[in-house]
């Protein structure tokens, strides 16, 4: 009977330990199990995983090169916005520009974009239109850049219609830029309607633009229209507009070819007919346009070369207050 007791005891003892054992390796075993049954797929889950991970993060942060969204914001149509980004009305088309060249292209689909500018300036004069104008890096090196000429020739078209020229504002913004394969690009200019800046406008009111140098085609008749005098209408035309109590002197200089007297009569002539040019073809007040003469007296250059005479027969538009 004691042996049996003892017997059983020590059977007892041995089967808590066996079950204890067993339990104490099964984690492992299972664990193990899971990992080397099939570690190929177990490894796909968790690419799968990172990947779509991954996808959710960009979507939400980061725009496709050569996604429809860039594409639509390459070609998006005109637009006018106030101060707060709030539309106040839009067009399908827009503005085009070409690389490397200051001429603007205008749809004949928006053209009356100006009038509707016109129209709310007229009723909210305490509001200015500022234009942004973009240009590129990889565009010729101009002065001003194609960002201020596009600009003016945009802000001279708004000034014919009857827009006030204190009431634009220029604003040239160096970018990067898409152009299609025929060079154009649709997305130039960002026009927005904003509070008028009076400090701004005091400053414009009491500057005094600089000296403007300008050599136009003559012939035995005179002074032959050209490119260069459009700009130069269109130039003066809206600083006028912009300062009204600004004045121009149109100053001719010769070289000294012939006497004194002659070359002083000569440049007189030539200034008497840019002013004629800038008073009858830009409308101006002939009371703000001046003619004046320096003949050979003011020379730039050695008059002893052929270029160094064409440098002094020139036409100095200068500007003052009054």
């Amino acid at each position: 009977m004691k042996n049996f007791a003892l017997a059983f005891l020590v059977f007892i003892i041995w089967s808590f330990f066996g079950l204890w054992f067993y339990h104490w390796l099964q984690p492992d075993e299972v664990a193990m199990k899971v990992t080397t049954e099939n570690p190929d797929e177990y490894l796909d889950t968790i690419v799968a995983e990172s990947n779509q991970k991954n996808t959710q993060h960009q979507d939400k942060n980061a725009l496709p090169v050569n996604s429809k969204t860039t594409i639509e914001y390459e070609t998006a149509g005109l637009a006018v916005t106030t101060e707060k980004g709030d539309l106040v009305f839009s067009y399908p088309e827009n503005i085009s520009i070409k690389k490397n060249s200051a001429i603007i292209n205008i749809p004949q689909s928006i053209q009356d974009f100006k009038y509707k500018l016109n129209n709310y300036l007229l009723e909210h004069p305490g509001i200015e239109l500022v234009i942004v104008s973009k240009y590129s890096a990889e565009e010729n090196i101009e002065s001003p850049n194609y960002g201020v000429q596009r600009a003016r020739q945009l802000k001279s078209l708004l000034v014919n219609t009857g827009i006030s020229s204190q009431q634009i504002v220029i604003k040239p913004h160096i970018t990067p830029m898409q152009f299609k394969s025929d060079n154009s690009n649709s997305n130039a200019f960002s026009l927005s309607l904003q509070p008028l800046d009076m400090v701004r406008l005091e400053n414009v009111m009491n500057e005094i633009p600089e000296t403007k140098i300008i050599y136009p085609t003559y012939s035995d008749a005179g002074i032959l229209n050209s490119p260069i005098l459009e700009v130069t209408l269109q130039e003066i035309k809206m600083m006028l507009q912009s300062n009204p109590n600004l004045f121009v002197t149109v100053v001719g200089h010769t070289d000294n070819v012939g006497n004194a007297i002659d070359n002083y009569e000569r440049g007189l002539e030539f200034a008497k007919q840019i002013r004629w040019y800038l008073i009858s073809r830009g409308k101006l007040d002939r009371t703000k346009v001046r003619a004046a003469s320096e003949g050979e007296s003011n020379a730039i250059a050695s008059n002893n070369t052929e270029k160094g005479r064409d440098l002094n027969q020139r036409i100095e538009i200068k500007f003052n207050l009054e």
